[in-house]
């Protein structure tokens, strides 16, 4: 069973999905990478590029690279890639980067957003490690001090995440709170662990285990093992909003998600990232296994469908599902996450829940006229977004879950 999954992954990998974003993300005009693609693979209207996408395509084709996978040209794809970046929305006023600009790199939002800086640190990261660059290396380090200097919290912990073009701490939330997240903690996490592999600095192995341990005492609910979505600056937890810096594609009711409610693909994605962290601090995985069993055990017994099939949206922490729709992003790292809770247990249960998934993915979630995912599906599959790729999605979750779930199913294999 392990290598005939195994084998069908790398065929999807290599033959439709890599190939679908190689062809389309390099912008081979303006530079960088273009997102907006319709369900027939065909650029939409759209043409504005964004940080998070921006940073979130290098990470994943950097990550695809040096996990062996490569193809013809592809030192250039993230040498552009990188080029625009520094040419576009770096700010050589104020230093850092700004969130949105145009296709040609004119600013359309100049704020400063610390999800995308915790990306750009984590692409400059994994670019070079890819190329072995001493110049991309830098540029990691120094966004790294940048955020240190600029973002951290130095009272309550933590980093602030929204600001202005020069650094003054902006709220975004309608109630005018400012704000931590869950979200973007455990994506600088991700961060500090790829320039962690990079450099091995105490600085930075350190900064890595702050952020957990913050992860794991102020940003869990004990219980249940569930992650909050946000907090106030003294991790009071308070409702999950629709903030006012563009974002992605978000689902809000006006007063926002209460605390009680929990993401069963954030969860289940923090849990395997900790347990990589673990990896690159050369620390066995196993120890890791008392913060993360109980996400597992969360997400198994809540999260998963076993009459349709995948992982439902979101839930009430300990009354279950709310939310029975089916994202693609939160597919793809609950494969991930299960093989890991597999792989280091050997519970059978787990297993079946990557089965689970794996089955619905490759039933409903991928859109095979072109190979990529459907951004969003209702519990029995029926599509209700069916663009490609959009100025807040990219191969970041897709390519960069099928390369981990191969490489995890050859282990098993």
């Amino acid at each position: 069973m392990v290598r005939d999954v195994l084998e069908q992954t790398e065929t999807y990998l290599t033959k439709r999905l890599l190939p679908f974003w190689i062809e389309r993300a390099p912008d081979p005009i303006l530079g960088g990478f273009q997102t907006n693609y319709d369900r027939h693979g065909r650029r939409t209207a759209v043409t504005e590029k964004t940080l998070l996408c921006q940073a979130r395509c290098l990470v994943t084709l950097a990550h695809a690279v040096r996990l062996g996978w490569q193809w013809a040209g592809w030192e250039d794809t993230l040498r552009q890639g990188t080029e625009f970046l520094e040419r576009a929305f770096r700010d050589p006023d104020h230093d850092g980067y700004v969130w949105v600009t145009e296709a040609d790199g004119g600013w359309k939002d100049e704020r400063k957003v610390m999800y995308g800086h915790a990306f750009l640190i984590y692409a400059y990261s994994e670019v070079a490690l890819t190329l072995r660059s001493d110049e991309y290396r830098q540029r990691a380090c120094d966004l790294f001090d940048l955020i240190a200097a600029r973002a951290a919290d130095l009272h309550h912990g933590g980093f602030f995440e929204h600001f202005t073009r020069d650094w003054a701490l902006e709220a975004v939330r309608p109630d005018g709170i400012v704000h931590k997240s869950l979200d973007v903690h455990m994506h600088l996490m991700e961060a500090f662990t790829t320039l962690t592999e990079l450099t091995g600095r105490p600085r930075h192995r350190q900064a890595l285990g702050q952020v957990t341990d913050l992860i794991f005492s102020a940003m869990i609910d004990p219980p249940t093992g569930t992650g909050i979505s946000m907090f106030a600056a003294d991790w009071t937890p308070v409702p999950n909003m629709q903030l006012g810096t563009l974002w992605g594609s978000d689902r809000f009711d006006p007063s926002g998600k209460p605390p009680e409610m929990t993401s069963y693909g954030h969860n289940i994605e923090l849990a395997w990232l900790y347990l990589h962290s673990l990896t690159i601090l050369g620390r066995d995985r196993h120890q890791g296994l008392k913060r993360a069993v109980p996400i597992f055990e969360h997400t198994l017994a809540h999260g998963v469908d076993r009459e349709c099939g995948g992982l439902y949206t979101e839930g009430d922490r300990r009354r279950g599902a709310t939310e029975t729709n089916k994202e693609f992003w939160q597919q793809a790292e609950a494969l991930v996450g299960f093989l890991d809770a597999y792989e280091l247990t050997r519970d059978k249960r787990y297993w079946d829940a990557f089965l689970n998934i794996h089955t619905f993915v490759f039933r409903h979630m991928i859109n095979w006229e072109q190979g990529e995912w459907f951004p969003l599906l209702a519990r029995d599959g029926a599509v209700l977004w069916d663009y490609m790729g959009h100025n807040w999605k990219i191969c970041y979750h897709t390519i960069r879950s099928m390369c981990e779930t191969i490489v995890r199913l050859r282990r098993l294999a």
